[in-house]
Order: structure tokens, then C-alpha cells, then sequence
């Protein structure tokens, strides 16, 4: 097996990890950022394990890609507790429009008339999350889902400027930064009302669960495109919101799935589309 289809594989166990994020937010009976700020501690230790031989060599690469990553885990746990799982994970797979563009932007590639097709009816599809009034999300956590892509899309061209070194340091920092910042948060909430031990134990669990698929997206990142990076985890919007009915009974409304539907339609086509076209 070469590296590219074991970097697949590893990228397919990194979405199916992924896919158990939205179950452990949802059943932690916290406030949304004492749950940023201690998952990332138990991230945090879990991801220190896996580097505590590594120097960390500070590069604008290194430290693009940790702000991106507190970026995310802020707005993918704050959405997932504010509005539906699903609209959460969704707004998550937006991300190879954003590469496209980011792409544009930081590395001068062109940016194709199909990704402009693409753009366009992923916000028509973005447009029926804020539409649904039956899915029972709120506006603000709608709002905070539209961070979840473009955080998860600079997080993976970071992560791909680091191909040849060790691009999991971004996640470490990142995740320890997400910490400090929520530290304040944390003792207010605990000042009202100390967490369960049911409530630390999915909290020490999700944080390992986190970083092991971080590790593994990480190393699978080095032989990866930007654009595979965010494509092969798809089976991650689709298992996430299984997850989270089956655990807490949360159902998205029937135009946010229409919306989900339409975003994932379009993501899959344009890859497809641009896998099979010549490179410019």
C-alpha cells in the first residue's frame, strides 16, 4: 500500500472520530466555553504526549495554523451548542470553497468558473440553515457555524505548508492557546455550578478522542492536497448528526437537511468534477 492510500485511510478513521464530537458536546451539561477551555486542556495533554520528543520550531506556518485551530474549536463547539449538530458539522464542509479562495489569495491560484458555480449554490444552501425555523438552532449559533469552514479551511492550508515537518505542533499550541483563553470563562461557570464526574469523564474522553484524530489528520495531511484534506472526511457530516439523534434525540428541521443536502451535493460534485478535469 503506498503513503497516499494509507493517508486516505488514516483520513477516513479521522472522520469517523470526528463524527463522535457533536454526541460528547451535546451531553455535556456545561456552559459551551468552559467546554472549549477544558476539552482543550484534555487535548491539550493527550496531543503533548504524541510531540513531548519534538522541539517546536516557530514559523509563520506553524503559528497561522494555531490560531486557526482555537479559531475552530471555538466556533465548532460554540455552534454545536447553540444550534443543531448537523448545521454545525455542515457549515464545517464549506471548507474547499474557502481553500479555493484562500488559495486565491495567499498562493495566487486561479480560481476556477466551477468554483464560483460551487460557491453559489453552497450559499443558497447555507441560506435554508437560517430559514429553517422548525430545526430548533438558534440564529447566533448559525451565525458562529459560518466560522466553522473558513477556520477548518485555513487550518488545512496551514497544516499543508507543513507537510515536511510536524504540522500536529499547530494543533498543540493551537488547542493550549484555546485553553488559556477560556480559563476565565471556566471559573465563572464553575463559580455557579461545579461540573459531574459523568460530565469530566466525556470530557477527557472527548478531548483524547479530538486529538487522536488530529494526530492522525495531521500525519495524513503530509501526502494529501489541501482539497483531500477536506474531502475524504466526509463521512463525518453524515455520521454526526446519526449520533447525536440516537444519543439526545436532537432532529434537524426538514429545510436545514434540504440546506445540508444541497452543501454536500455541491462539495462532492465540485471534487469529482476536478479530480477527473487536467490540472491548469
Amino acid at each position: 500500500m503506498n503513503q497516499t492510500k494509507k493517508a486516505m485511510l488514516m483520513m477516513l478513521l479521522t472522520a469517523f472520530l470526528w463524527s463522535l464530537a457533536g454526541v460528547f458536546i451535546k451531553l455535556i451539561v456545561m456552559d459551551a466555553l468552559a467546554i472549549v477551555c477544558m476539552r482543550s486542556f484534555a487535548a491539550s495533554l493527550t496531543m503533548l504526549f504524541f510531540i513531548r520528543r519534538q522541539k517546536l520550531p516557530w514559523s509563520w506556518p506553524m503559528l497561522g495554523g494555531a490560531l486557526s485551530y482555537t479559531a475552530f474549536t471555538y466556533c465548532i463547539i460554540l455552534s454545536t451548542k447553540l444550534t443543531t449538530s448537523a448545521t454545525a458539522v455542515m457549515m464545517q464542509y464549506t471548507a474547499p470553497i474557502y481553500v479555493a479562495f484562500f488559495s486565491w489569495m495567499i498562493l495566487n491560484e486561479r480560481v476556477r468558473r466551477l468554483d464560483w458555480v460551487c460557491l453559489a449554490v453552497v450559499l443558497g444552501g447555507m441560506c435554508l440553515f437560517f430559514l429553517d425555523k422548525m430545526g430548533g438552532g438558534s440564529i447566533l449559533g448559525n451565525v458562529i457555524a459560518l466560522g466553522n469552514g473558513i477556520s477548518f479551511a485555513l487550518l488545512s492550508i496551514f497544516l499543508r505548508f507543513q507537510k515536511g515537518g510536524h504540522p500536529e505542533q499547530s494543533i498543540f499550541l493551537g488547542g493550549f492557546l484555546a485553553f488559556l483563553i477560556g480559563i476565565p470563562f471556566t471559573v465563572r461557570s464553575f463559580q455557579s455550578q461545579l461540573p459531574s464526574p459523568r460530565d469530566i469523564a466525556v470530557l477527557v474522553i472527548a478531548g483524547i478522542v479530538v486529538t487522536v484524530g488530529y494526530r492522525l489528520f495531521t500525519e495524513a495531511s503530509k501526502s494529501l492536497t489541501a482539497l483531500q484534506t477536506v474531502m475524504l472526511p466526509i463521512i463525518d457530516p453524515i455520521l454526526n448528526p446519526v449520533w447525536v439523534f440516537l444519543a439526545v434525540g436532537e432532529r434537524p428541521g426538514a429545510v436545514s437537511l434540504c440546506g445540508g443536502g444541497i452543501v454536500l451535493a455541491a462539495i462532492t460534485i465540485r471534487s469529482l468534477l476536478l479530480i477527473r478535469s487536467p490540472q491548469p
